[in-house]
């Protein structure tokens, strides 16, 4: 289809490091037949550190008058956001000088400007929305480095001889769930093989998870941006609410899914009906549930399996098929629309 479309100047505006970044990096990948550009607020030196290192030049930006110079200067014919909440002002702006504008897990005022939003963190309490709105799992983009782990998870065997659980927060980690998680995990009686991954902005005391993990043999602490291999390692995957369940219903894995805050306890795709066990809110977890969820997925290896098989039945491994269509399918209407 992508030959048969004008090229484009596409330029991605992505508000937060993380999964945004990987999402927005893949999808220019998948529109590489037209011209691409990033840029990204200058309060996120991550965001444009990791841009950097992945062989982009990208564009900096401090407030909406900056960026409304760079949208001038750059004439693109679509923009696509990702990683922030954007206000009424900056979605206004964009659209008044963008043709199309693509939002992604947008959740500010800002999104019912736009050409269309994709809502991969969708709220459990679905209210009505306008029909530009994409609600569902279609926003969620492969990266590259999971194409390789895709429906693996039942096929493969575990390396290590103790069922093994892999704990991973997203980020900062901002109460500090990977150490909670953990403490509860040491008082269960029970022979386990526990991996803690902390991502490079964890925001607490790396010495005292590691201090912690010496108290059992099979206990260790690993710092790693990208846990995709040691999920597919794993028997068990406890995790954050935002995207990591995704990564882990593309491989298949069993999962317990802890809510970081508020807005990730609001988030309707890790929950029972998409395989996964969900305990709510991290800060008002109890020893006891954590610990009977984990006993639960050893003792009952065929429950694991049931929800293994309800994460594969998404069928999320089409997605960037679908993405690639839809964009382009977006692009060559909305512009046809527009010329007229």
């Amino acid at each position: 289809m992508s030959n048969q479309i004008q090229q484009k100047t596409i330029l991605f505006i992505i508000g937060r490091a993380g999964y945004p970044v990987t999402r927005c990096i893949h999808i220019a990948k998948l529109l590489a037949s037209h011209h691409i550009l990033f840029a990204a607020p200058e309060k996120q030196p991550v965001v444009l550190e990791t841009l950097n290192q992945r062989g982009f030049s990208p564009l900096s930006y401090a407030r909406n008058a900056e960026l409304k110079n760079l949208l001038e200067e750059h004439e693109p014919d679509v923009v696509i956001s990702d990683g922030y909440d954007t206000d009424i002002d900056e979605g206004r702006l964009i659209s008044s000088l963008v043709p199309i504008t693509l939002h992604f897990d947008d959740f500010g005022e800002g999104g019912k400007t736009a050409t269309r939003v994709f809502q991969s963190l969708y709220r459990e309490d679905r209210e009505t929305v306008q029909s530009h709105y994409v609600v569902g799992t279609l926003g969620f983009v492969i990266p590259e480095e999971l194409e390789p782990y895709i429906n693996t998870g039942l096929k493969q065997v575990s390396t290590l001889p103790l069922p093994h659980v892999v704990v991973t927060f997203a980020d900062e980690d901002a109460d500090n769930l990977s150490y909670r998680t953990l403490r509860h995990l040491l008082h269960l009686q029970v022979p386990l093989a526990i991996t803690v991954v902390l991502h490079s902005s964890y925001n607490h005391s790396r010495d005292d998870l590691k201090l912690m993990a010496l108290g059992r043999k099979q206990a260790r602490i690993v710092e790693c941006d990208d846990p995709i291999q040691l999920i597919s390692e794993s028997d068990l995957v406890i995790c954050d609410a935002s995207f990591t369940p995704y990564f882990v219903a593309v491989i298949g894995k069993p999962c317990i899914v802890i809510a970081e805050d508020e807005k990730e306890a609001q988030h309707a795709f890790p929950k029972e009906a998409n395989g996964f066990i969900y305990l709510g809110l991290g800060r008002k977890l109890k020893q006891s549930h954590l610990q009977n969820a984990v006993m639960e997925t050893i003792l009952h290896p065929h429950r694991s399996v049931r929800a293994t098989k309800r994460q594969l039945a998404l069928k999320l491994s089409s997605n960037n098929l679908n993405m690639q269509r839809f964009l382009e399918k977006i692009i060559h209407e909305e512009a046809r629309e527009i010329t007229r």
